[in-house]
Formats: C-alpha cells, sequence, structure tokens
C-alpha cells in the first residue's frame, strides 16, 4: 500500500527534470527561432523582442522505473514590454479555441489544445512582467521526426504576422 501510494504521488509530481538548456539569444518565427523542435507550440508567435533565456524540459512517469508517459518542453524569455501589452499580444494571436488558464497572482496564462492532440497534450502561454514561458505537454515520443507539427488554418497563420 505504501509503495502504492509513492508511485501515485511520483506521478501526480510527474515532471522530473531531464534538461536544462541556456541560450544566448532568439526570436523570431517558430520555424526557425527557438520553438522549432516544438511539436505543438510552433503554433504559438514569440513576442516581438523578446531574448530567450532558458529551454527546460522533462518527462511524466506513471510508475518509478517506468516508461515516460508524457514529455513537457518549456521556453523561457525575458521581455521589457508592459505585461498589458503583451497579455494584448496574445489574446489576439493565440490559436482559436484558446481559453484563460489559472495563473499566480500578477501573471496571465492562456492554455490550448491543438486539434488533434491526444488527452493530456496542450500549449500554455504564461505571461509575467517582464517574462514570457511558452510550454507543450505531449506523449511521450511525439517529439522529433515522423510527428508533424501542429497544422494552422490560412486564418490563423495571418493572425500570427
Amino acid at each position: 500500500m505504501k509503495r502504492g501510494a509513492m508511485v501515485v504521488g511520483l506521478g501526480l509530481l510527474g515532471l522530473v527534470v531531464v534538461g536544462r538548456v541556456r541560450e544566448a539569444s532568439g526570436s523570431g518565427s517558430a520555424r526557425s527561432g527557438p520553438l522549432k523542435e516544438a511539436v505543438y507550440a510552433v503554433a504559438i508567435p514569440v513576442y516581438p523582442g523578446a531574448r530567450l533565456t532558458d529551454i527546460m524540459g522533462g518527462s511524466y512517469y506513471e510508475e518509478t522505473g517506468g516508461a515516460a508517459t508524457f514529455q513537457s518542453q518549456s521556453w523561457f524569455f525575458e521581455v521589457s514590454d508592459p505585461l498589458r501589452e503583451v497579455v494584448a499580444y496574445y489574446r489576439e494571436r493565440m490559436p482559436p479555441g484558446y481559453r484563460p488558464a489559472e495563473a499566480e497572482a500578477g501573471s496571465v496564462a492562456f492554455q490550448w489544445t491543438p486539434p488533434g492532440a491526444a488527452e493530456g497534450e496542450s500549449v500554455t502561454v504564461i505571461v509575467r512582467a517582464g517574462r514570457l514561458q511558452i510550454g507543450e505537454t505531449t506523449r511521450a515520443g511525439a517529439v522529433g521526426p515522423g510527428r508533424p507539427p501542429a497544422r494552422l488554418s490560412e486564418s490563423h497563420r495571418a493572425r500570427r504576422r
């Protein structure tokens, strides 16, 4: 019983940091910019002038020693514009179907479940004063060759510009 509770507890905590990459810069289009390795987050534009400061990812496990069930990746940026301007930018450019997400005090968050995403897969944008985080959670193994990025409608591509 204790072992089962521990496994469930570890599953709920879920995120084990497996990698951390620091990059000095990066902004621009998702295909050539910092989000180029993303599965679904490529649908999210990087705020103009945002400076990439960190990339962090990890895996979720249902049981100790078991196979990963989900992977997450987050891109962290510094932004110099006021919070309200960055929030307005994302309200106008999030893909159709996004919704407000719970956020800590002083932050605004958006969540989007891409069309065709598996249960549990999503993209989150969190805006804080001076900071921006774009993150995605995907099924384990979803990132990389063999799984195309989310397909965008023509109207959404136009809004991203």
